[in-house]
């Protein structure tokens, strides 16, 4: 069934929840070759302090993907993909969590720049140069973290909404929370310390009746409204995740079944209050 045009309206904002620093300034460029098949393809990086920007071009010059990664390889932020006319035809948000990079979300289009609810083919590119470039899934996430602003108030309250529009779990019985870090607290950027986090839940609207007359029309049980208030100005940095969970007695004895979606939010609060 084909989904609802509000991924649409909202993708921008979706995009934004992840890191996102190729725009900074660079410190300085190293080209380097990647061989493959005796062709020399050329890929092309931006070293920054904490990060790296790295380019690739398919064998006829158009550009292939570009994105960000960690000093240690690791992927991170959005990357996006190119066919070689040089549209985009797809964008994957990674996260390195506990020390691996993963896929938090995968948007997939088609010629004109929209989004594919599922690709049939195997895959839309002509990549034989990147035969090990794949990811172990076709379909387009639609899930949703929206941040209403980025920049509030000293006394404003950050609203926020996240909408599991893509459940991964089959049972009937999975719904949806949003956990984040409490601000004395906050996660590693690897979220490696998640265990010894102090966390703020937030439960869907199928328990938070009072923002159930606000959105009306979404499936409930996968859908959060969540919050927060910073009691100093400055940049903040909001970290956490949707969790999708289950429970119940499941096969192989297991008793609970979760999915995560992890983002982050850069939060600047003015010193000034209304």
């Amino acid at each position: 069934m084909k989904k609802p045009i509000l991924f649409l309206l909202f993708a921008l904002s979706a995009f934004s929840s992840c890191k996102d620093l190729s725009t900074e300034k660079q410190s300085n460029e190293v080209p380097e070759y990647y061989a493959d098949n005796s062709k020399q393809l050329y890929k092309r990086k931006l070293k920054f302090k904490e990060y790296d920007s790295v380019f690739y071009y398919y064998d006829n010059g158009q550009l292939f993907k570009k994105g960000i990664q960690k000093k240690n390889g690791k992927r991170f932020g959005i990357w996006k993909l190119h066919s070689k006319n040089g549209n985009i035809r797809e964008i994957r948000e990674w996260f390195v969590i506990k020390g691996h990079s993963r896929i938090n979300r995968a948007w997939f289009l088609d010629e004109k720049g929209d989004t594919l609810a599922w690709r049939h083919q195997d895959s839309i590119f002509d990549q034989k140069e990147f035969v090990h470039d794949t990811i172990g899934e076709r379909a387009t996430c639609y899930d949703l973290i929206y941040f209403r602003k980025d920049t509030l108030e000293l006394d404003e309250s950050l609203k926020a909404y996240a909408y599991f529009r893509s459940p991964l779990l089959d049972e009937q019985d999975s719904q949806a929370m949003v956990l984040i870090a409490k601000s004395k607290t906050n996660f590693n950027d690897d979220f490696s310390n998640e265990k010894e986090v102090e966390l703020d839940t937030f439960y869907n609207l199928t328990i938070d009746t009072i923002n159930q007359k606000w959105f009306r029309g979404v499936e409930k049980k996968y859908f959060t409204v969540f919050g927060y208030y910073f009691d100093t100005p400055g940049e903040k940095l909001l970290r956490g995740y949707m969790l999708e969970y289950a429970t119940g007695e499941f096969e192989d004895g297991i008793d609970s079944l979760t999915s995560k979606k992890y983002f982050e939010k850069k939060i600047f609060v003015r010193d000034t209050i209304k």
